[in-house]
């Protein structure tokens, strides 16, 4: 039976690039409110279905809904005006702009931007770029990212640009953020502080989060609930502590036993 509280529901999901089967009859559902987290070994499928629901893929099989919505074939800008939100492996910050600009261009409904605004009413697009950038500099100390406001955002760390990407994303105001592999390359003290701000980001702010990663110490610590994938298709769900006594499960990570160096 399908959950009255699942905020995505990615329904009989397959994809194909010429003959290769990279996602074949994928199902799952996300909660409301939940931290979940979407794993696998490599060639599991799940970037392309991480693809797929944020739009930069176009479904062929299947269906995917968000809050209500099929998304199945829409744009990726368009999904996000929805309320999803997706980072990536590779950070993609706008590295000639500072920290503080790049939290200044994801907010919707800009006044500023309005052709007649600017020409008619200048004062309105001013008055909303005081609120943002206020509301940017709290971002950016929550994140504790305040003191390199004025620097080049393509001047900092990986695990600067992680939390950068996280504070933008943010100034956004998802329904729901989609988190590709957000702790790769970073080390175990930046990890603590963005595990830390994506609960927070829950319990405060009503953001649900669907992770792909690879470390599941952070998975079993963070997760309400985990989707595995292996060929394609979705093999188990569940909290972190059953998966490991899942035979099948271990079996899809090559019989290695499941911790973070069995994971691709």
């Amino acid at each position: 039976m399908p959950d009255p509280e699942a905020l995505l529901r990615v329904s009989h999901l397959s994809h194909s690039f010429g003959g290769f089967r990279a996602v074949d009859d994928c199902s799952f559902e996300i909660a409301q409110g939940s931290i979940s987290a979407l794993i696998g070994p490599n060639g599991a499928g799940k970037s392309t279905v991480v693809s797929l629901i944020g739009g930069s893929l176009r479904t062929q099989e299947g269906s995917i809904h968000f809050d209500g919505v099929d998304v199945s074939r829409m744009q990726a800008f368009k999904v996000a005006r929805l309320g999803l939100l997706r980072t990536y492996q590779v950070s993609r910050e706008f590295g000639q702009l500072t920290v503080m600009e790049n939290l200044l261009v994801p907010p919707p409904h800009q006044r500023g931007e309005n052709l007649l605004n600017a020409l008619l009413r200048p004062s309105v697009g001013h008055k909303q770029d005081r609120a943002l950038a206020a509301r940017a500099v709290e971002v950016l100390e929550t994140f504790g990212l305040l003191a390199l406001r004025d620097e080049y955002a393509g001047n900092l760390s990986g695990g600067e640009k992680r939390l950068l990407e996280l504070a933008r994303a943010v100034m956004a105001e998802p329904k729901f953020m989609l988190l590709d592999e957000p702790m790769a390359g970073i080390n175990p003290a930046l990890i603590a502080r963005l595990d830390g701000h994506i609960r927070r980001l829950r319990d405060e702010h009503g953001i649900t989060f669907l992770l792909v990663e690879h470390n599941l110490d952070v998975v079993e610590r963070i997760c309400d609930r985990v989707v595995v994938m292996a060929y394609g298709r979705t093999l188990a769900e569940g909290q972190m502590s059953e998966l490991r006594e899942n035979p099948e499960v271990v079996r899809a990570y090559l019989g290695g036993g499941l911790d973070e160096r069995a994971v691709g």
